[in-house]
């Protein structure tokens, strides 16, 4: 491991420290404040928001990254690929806007809870406006981590001011989206820590081809959005926002650990890609180091989490989410399995070109998720969503397992 890939993990996690400070005052603030009813509508909305922030990214988090970090020491080909992905994403943004907007207005549930959905689609152009995937094919997400922090500190304190009472949903789902937005507002006028590139005009077929590379990627995360941000909105729309309320807050707990495992991944990702097309020994030999630590890391936490779940979500949660502490010890064991999925899937599937394969596993999954939801959830709540979840992240373990070991000995064999 050479010093820039070192160095960009102890910054990522140094500045992930930060991130997770902020993070321990403003879960616990808006569960408190907001209580289990608007805790709930307010993850119920950003459920159904997600898939037009799915739309918007079109799988250019990763298409767009590999090709970046391929084409690294070129300029020119770096321009290209940059500004025909930010006009497609613009593009698509629109649309997802557009459309979204009519379908609240359309779905009785949504309707009722119109304010909360509209100010979440603030979340849609947040998500264009700061090019993640550009610092990362480029291995600077150390300046990325350090623009979004420093903007969701600023924005931190309106939002402990502001946000009083289960009423104020609607400025709270703002204010979270707003850090992304200024971050983004701050890059494109200072350029700091990344040169933005040279304008290049794209063409029509410029973005189509975007489009045509990043599809593959845009079925994986839709694909994986029907074991995750499905299970919301049919928790929502089956069980009531009560029951979204802890499911989200025992889901947003998960996620805030799995996100420590997440950053050896995005540090990792764009150095085992580079590899894949230069030297695929050296990447196998990073993959298995890989493999070692992050499964290492998803263990001790799922047991912190499993065995800590009681304490932890009264504490974190407030006595109104109290009842989230069983789906947690359910979906504890995900952080593990995450680990190991993003070893054999996005590090191992991914970087040697097994992009149908990854495509077919998460569409499977979702398949598997959405369906066992139907069958299993009605009459029941968070904690038989967390269930179906768990078995359905077993299943796409082993089924990158299972391609991902044939893949990497032929890698090891040239």
């Amino acid at each position: 491991m050479d010093r820039k890939l070192a160095g960009n993990i102890v910054a990522l996690y140094v500045v992930k420290g930060l991130q997770y400070l902020i993070s321990f005052v403003t879960f616990p603030f808006l569960t408190h404040v907001l209580q289990a009813q608007s805790f709930g509508a307010m993850n119920y909305a950003a459920s159904v928001i997600q898939y037009g922030i799915l739309f918007t990214d079109f799988g250019f988090d990763l298409s767009a990254t590999r090709e970046i970090a391929v084409a690294r020491e070129d300029p020119a080909r770096i321009a290209a690929i940059f500004w025909r992905t930010m006009v497609a994403k613009s593009c698509l943004m629109l649309v997802s806007l557009v459309l979204l907007t009519a379908a609240i207005m359309l779905v009785p549930d949504w309707r009722m809870l119109a304010p909360v959905f509209l100010f979440s689609l603030a979340n849609i152009v947040a998500s264009v406006c700061f090019p993640t995937w550009y610092f990362q094919g480029m291995e600077e997400l150390r300046a990325a981590s350090v623009i979004s922090v420093i903007a969701r500190a600023l924005l931190l304190g309106f939002l402990l001011l502001l946000v009083r009472s289960p009423d104020d949903v609607g400025l709270a789902v703002v204010l979270q989206a707003a850090p992304m937005i200024l971050a983004g507002a701050f890059w494109w006028i200072t350029q700091w820590g990344l040169q933005r590139p040279a304008w290049v005009r794209p063409s029509q077929a410029d973005v189509k081809v975007s489009l045509r590379a990043s599809w593959p990627f845009f079925l994986s995360a839709l694909s994986t959005s029907l074991y995750t941000t499905a299970t919301t909105t049919l928790v929502g729309l089956y069980s009531g926002v009560l029951q979204v309320g802890y499911f989200s807050a025992a889901n947003k707990l998960l996620v805030n650990v799995q996100g420590l495992i997440a950053l050896l991944v995005q540090a990792t990702y764009p150095r085992i890609a580079q590899l894949a097309h230069h030297n695929k020994p050296a990447a196998v030999s990073m993959i298995r180091k890989a493999t070692l630590l992050q499964g290492s890391a998803g263990l001790v936490l799922t047991l912190i989490l499993l065995i800590g779940a009681p304490w932890l979500m009264p504490f974190l949660a407030g006595k109104d989410l109290a009842a989230a502490a069983p789906v947690m010890m359910w979906l504890a064991p995900i952080v593990l399995l995450s680990a190991f999925s993003y070893v054999f899937g996005m590090q191992s599937l991914l970087p040697f070109g097994e992009e149908r394969y990854f495509s077919r596993v998460l569409i499977v999954a979702g398949v598997i998720n959405v369906l066992g939801l139907l069958i299993l959830l009605p009459g029941h709540g968070a904690v038989r969503a967390a269930q179906v979840v768990l078995a359905v992240e077993t299943y796409i373990v082993v089924a990158f397992w299972w391609r991902a070991r044939k893949v990497l000995k032929e890698a090891a064999a040239v």
